[in-house]
């Protein structure tokens, strides 16, 4: 069944809902709750492809494990191994609550062509931005009590390629995104960064008789990839970093972006709470409210199989 068809299925059992002058209220919210999170994939193919796994408590909790000084011997038949288990450290990731609240005026209602067409639409619209700012948190949050880590700070220093020590960045090459991805200790399965760098990137491919190819990825989208790995855009990454030396700077003031190369086996969002629609109650003749909502955070199990490449310009 296809997105159109679940919505148009959805839109029609709540009309027949409303008609019934007790059951209206009962009916409407198992269907909403069916179609939000529909609304919150659809045309969002970073969203559908970065893992999502069920979580619990205050924090998602990851035990990390350094290698030991002798990790293995080669030894003699009845020789002594060193006995040597590792260590181990422990990392949390806090989950974080992303609201977004919406209202219905009773004006509204009064003029629309019906209370549920009405609703919709305003549901739809208020998923749109409540979608932006979760990509923003997941590629660019800054770590606050409030908002989660995005992909651009959990990525550490040793795990960056620069692509000058000039202040204001250099130029995106083949031999940059080769090195960064040779950087990322997994198997990356997923590129992130802006429509003005995969422009820029298949210009380059295409200059040197390497013709980009198209890749399906899940909820049927065919993507650009590059060295077998599917390419996302995400509007959140800024083409306006500033960059001096080998260091990200402010988001605002230059005109440089990022590139990030992840194995999404060891870096997922979990879930505390699902995207979830409530309305709440009626405290006003003036409108009715909702709000949509969930607790999720942006986890990494292994920070070498993330990897940045940074100081992109555009070259203008």
């Amino acid at each position: 069944m296809t997105y159109s068809d679940v919505w148009t299925e959805g839109l029609t059992t709540l009309r027949k809902a409303l008609t019934s002058a007790d059951a209206g209220s009962v009916l409407l919210q198992p269907i909403v709750d069916a179609v939000i999170p529909m609304l919150a994939d659809y045309q969002n193919p970073l969203r559908q492809n970065l893992p999502r796994k069920p979580g619990s408590g205050q924090n998602w909790i990851i035990n990390r494990r350094s290698v030991g000084t002798t990790p293995a011997e080669w030894v003699a038949d009845t020789d002594t191994v060193t006995a040597d288990n590792g260590s181990y450290a422990q990392f949390t990731f806090a989950y974080r609550t992303l609201l977004a609240k919406g209202q219905v005026t009773r004006k509204l209602r009064a003029t629309g062509a019906s209370y549920i067409d009405v609703l919709m639409e305003e549901i739809e619209g208020k998923m749109l931005e409540y979608k932006n700012y979760e990509d923003q948190a997941l590629v660019t949050g800054i770590s606050s009590a409030t908002t989660p880590e995005g992909m651009q700070y959990l990525c550490t220093v040793n795990q960056q390629v620069a692509t000058t020590t000039v202040a204001g960045g250099g130029p995106l090459t083949l031999a940059f995104m080769d090195e960064t991805d040779d950087l990322n200790a997994g198997n990356t399965n997923m590129i992130v960064m802006t429509k003005r760098s995969r422009r820029e990137l298949s210009a380059l491919q295409v200059s040197q008789k390497n013709y980009p190819d198209k890749i399906e990825v899940r909820g049927g989208f065919r993507m650009q990839e590059y060295n077998g790995s599917p390419i996302y855009t995400s509007t959140n990454i800024p083409n306006t970093l500033t960059f001096s030396g080998t260091t990200e700077g402010a988001q605002t003031g230059g005109s440089a972006s990022s590139i990030y190369f992840v194995d999404t086996n060891h870096l997922w969002v979990g879930e505390l709470t699902p995207v979830t629609l409530m309305p709440l109650a009626k405290t006003t003749s003036q409108y009715d409210e909702f709000d949509i909502f969930c607790d999720e955070v942006l986890v990494l199990r292994n920070p070498l199989c993330i990897s940045k490449l940074i100081g992109v310009w555009d070259g203008s």
